[in-house]
């Protein structure tokens, strides 16, 4: 039979494929919601400020700041007409004369919006203009269109009016680019009949016809995402694995959210947003909601596929584990994810971080022993001293490991008690690990009667003999020593091992070599004593004949 596969290889290598399209949309740059609600605030503030000194009816800017604050009130007023005056319409050349100044000035605005974000503060308010932008003294730049094979730049000019005065207008040779920046990054002729056809109205960035569009897009996306993961699923199950339950729920839930939010974003960004558009949807969270859902889910799908492993290979204490890791590994991916995102939308880190270093404060000091334990579990699972069944001992409690929880580990003594011992505390004990033994040591001291050296000689022998020739007995371990005398008694040590870890059967062996030994006592004419006075009786005459001596 096919070993089934681990499917988890192949996920991620589909999740790292896929996640370059939820990357930042380089066009916006560093660019963010706050960002660009800010530069637009700070537009409103100068507009209003400098209303009363640019009347709608003034057909003359004297700085280049006029000239576009000019251009945007009378643009965001509805009055095309009104801002064609800022147009420098001096010798176009031929190819221009199908079009109306109107049309121009809607097209410089459109291309513009997809390409750049004006901080109108960084414009001149003098009458020369800025003098220090490496420019002609009668022309400044305030931004470029990126086409496929040049960039474009976008001047303001100062030229004559009919009274001779110099006044500022976007430059004939930017108005000149308008048909090749409109080839690239104008707006289809269905995308221009539903501007002018629809209600005008702007939110988020987005026109009528963009918001439109992407209300019907988020609509098709999420049947066309059905099939799509259904499709990536059937694929997915004809690879060998052994865990087709979770595959399928792995491709029906989160990848499918996945792919829905995925193909929204894609035929969005075909919308020829704003850079203020694409800005907060790139800050809106969109995209790290796709990719937390997605990761999650192939956690998930780990996570599971890990713990019926376990329970197969006949190690399913280990299961207990991985489902607290596994949301520690969320929860620490949450904070991460939701931290690049504040950072992406332009949000004050520092401010957060503290918050947060606060709150954790709290939550540690709270959880202080639980976190011990839990680490301690952690310990005890990878260093694995002990696991379920070992006999061990504890300090004074001697038992079996019957489950090493988060919290604490079980053991249960030959008195049959069940002991509780927080994992912190075992972890960090000392553990004598009786099941991990490779034999278990026969080891003893016996004192003999004091006899002749012959006597002695032929116990040493005997004794060695019994040990070596034991089949259960490892001879490189046998040491059988007369070790000293003492109290008129012959101490002896016996050591040797013992080849089984069966407790049982060491009793039975221990008790079989005892007899053998106790049996070459007896047949050297010799006895076991204990410790004490040794008393010697003699006979009276020869108590007489020493006293002659």
């Amino acid at each position: 039979m096919k070993q089934a596969q681990n499917p988890c290889w192949w996920l991620l290598s589909f999740v790292l494929l896929a996640l370059p399209a939820l990357a930042q949309d380089p066009a916006v740059g560093d660019a963010s919601m706050r960002d660009v609600i800010e530069l637009e605030e700070e537009t409103a503030r100068l507009l209003e400020e400098r209303a009363a000194e640019i009347p709608a009816s003034s057909e003359e800017a004297y700085t280049p700041l006029a000239a576009l604050l000019g251009v945007n009130e009378a643009y965001r007023a509805g009055d095309i007409a009104a801002s064609t005056k800022y147009l420098d319409m001096r010798y176009l050349p031929p190819d221009l004369d199908e079009w109306t100044a109107e049309q121009l000035l809607q097209a410089i605005t459109i291309v513009w919006d997809q390409q750049n974000v004006l901080d109108i503060t960084a414009v001149s308010d003098e009458p020369e203009g800025n003098l220090n932008d490496g420019l002609p003294s009668y022309r400044d730049q305030l931004g470029s269109v990126v086409l496929e094979d040049e960039v474009v730049p976008i001047y303001l000019q100062r030229v004559p009016n009919a009274a001779g005065e110099k006044v500022w207008k976007i430059s004939n040779a930017t108005i000149a680019r308008v048909p090749d920046m409109w080839d690239e990054w104008g707006y289809n002729p269905v995308a221009l009949y539903l501007r002018d056809v629809l209600p005008q109205f702007s939110v988020l960035g987005m026109e009528n016809w963009q918001l439109l569009f992407t209300v019907i897009f988020f609509v098709l996306a999420w049947p066309v995402s059905m099939l799509l993961s259904n499709l990536l699923m059937n694929i997915a199950m004809r690879i060998p694995n052994g865990f087709p339950m979770g595959i399928r729920r792995f491709f029906q839930v989160p990848m499918r959210f996945f792919l829905f939010l995925l193909l929204a974003r894609v035929l969005i960004d075909q919308l020829s947003l704003s850079v203020t558009a694409r800005a907060i949807l790139q800050s809106s969270g969109i995209n790290y909601i796709a990719v937390i859902v997605l990761v999650m889910g192939l956690l998930s799908l780990v996570r599971d596929y890990q713990i019926r492993k376990l329970e197969r290979d006949g190690s399913p204490q280990y299961a207990a584990l991985l489902r607290p890791m596994t949301t520690i590994v969320k929860a620490l991916f949450l904070i991460v994810i939701g931290l690049i995102w504040a950072d992406a939308a332009g949000y004050n880190m520092t401010t957060i971080l503290a918050g947060l270093g606060v709150g954790s404060l709290a939550v540690a000091l709270a959880a202080q022993k639980t976190l011990e334990n839990l680490i301690g579990a952690i310990t005890l699972y990878a260093a694995q001293p002990v696991k379920a069944g070992d006999f061990c001992r504890f300090g004074a409690t001697v038992g079996t490991v019957e489950e090493i929880g988060l919290r604490s580990t079980s053991v249960r003594t030959l008195n049959r008690t069940l002991v509780t011992i927080p994992n912190a505390v075992f972890a960090a004990s000392e553990v004598e690990n009786y099941t991990a033994r490779d034999r278990i040591r026969y080891f003893r001291h016996i004192r003999l009667q004091l006899g002749t050296p012959g006597q002695l000689r032929a116990v040493l022998a005997a004794i060695r003999e019994i040990l070596e020739a034991h089949p259960q007995v490892q001879r490189d371990t046998v040491s059988v020593r007369f070790k000293d005398i003492e109290d008129l008694s012959a101490m002896l040590r016996i050591d040797g091992g013992i080849m089984t870890q069966d407790f049982q059967e060491y009793l039975a062996v221990a008790e079989d070599l005892n007899l053998r030994i106790l049996d070459a006592v007896e047949e050297a004419g010799l006895y076991l004593c204990g410790p004490g006075q040794t008393v010697v009786l003699q006979q009276p005459d020869e108590v007489s004949q020493q006293i002659a001596r």
